[in-house]
């Protein structure tokens, strides 16, 4: 991600980014890791915030399959979070819950 990108996801998570809290730190870390994928397997995109949308968010949430619930989860909820602070046109789609996991709960109940 260049530097002029990075800027701007600190300048729109700035009120959300306070120094003490951990858990926001690894959230921005997870923002920006979540951004870097985006940017290295989309081309169209072209490191350009406002040309993030849903088709960009749904192609990461299926290269990503393999993660557990709660990550996904938490990352859902950054990059929402972030949609609404950088002011970005569309909504964020929810990871599918995945097949296994599915499976897994039906068995305990």
């Amino acid at each position: 991600m260049n530097r002029h990108t990075l800027k701007q996801v600190h300048a729109a998570m700035a009120h959300y980014k306070k120094k003490g809290i951990p858990y926001r730190q690894k959230q921005i870390q997870r923002l920006i890791s979540i951004l870097d994928d985006i940017f290295q397997h989309e081309p169209n995109v072209g490191e350009q915030l406002n040309r993030l949308g849903r088709k960009q968010i749904v192609g990461y949430w299926r290269r990503t399959e393999d993660e557990s619930e709660k990550v996904r989860r938490e990352k859902f909820v950054i990059l929402k979070l972030f949609f609404e602070a950088a002011g970005l046109s569309g909504n964020v789609p929810e990871p599918k819950i995945r097949r296994h996991a599915l499976l897994v709960r039906a068995k305990r109940n």
